[in-house]
């Protein structure tokens, strides 16, 4: 991908999701119902909790409101599902 030579490193955008995709489609329907989510990641690790948000490479899920949000690599993610 070639940068504009006028354009500024930090002007740079990347592409939108494809929301013709039925899993990005699937994940703003959760994200906007705000419904709980079971994730289950490659080491074997789990977690539960709403998501934020997403983009290309991670997804931002909440699994206590005292808590930060947590980053989840895309990649990682070897189950996704809705609780309820």
């Amino acid at each position: 991908m070639q940068l504009d030579p006028m354009q500024s490193f930090f002007e740079h955008r990347t592409p939108r999701l494809d929301t013709t995709s039925p899993s990005v489609r699937h994940l703003q329907e959760l994200i906007r119902s705000r419904s709980l989510v079971h994730i289950e990641l490659t080491p074997g690790q789990t977690l539960v909790g709403t998501i934020r948000w997403q983009d290309h490479q991670f997804i931002a899920v909440r699994q206590d409101p005292t808590l930060p949000l947590v980053l989840i690599n895309r990649d990682k993610v070897v189950l996704l599902r809705a609780l309820g």
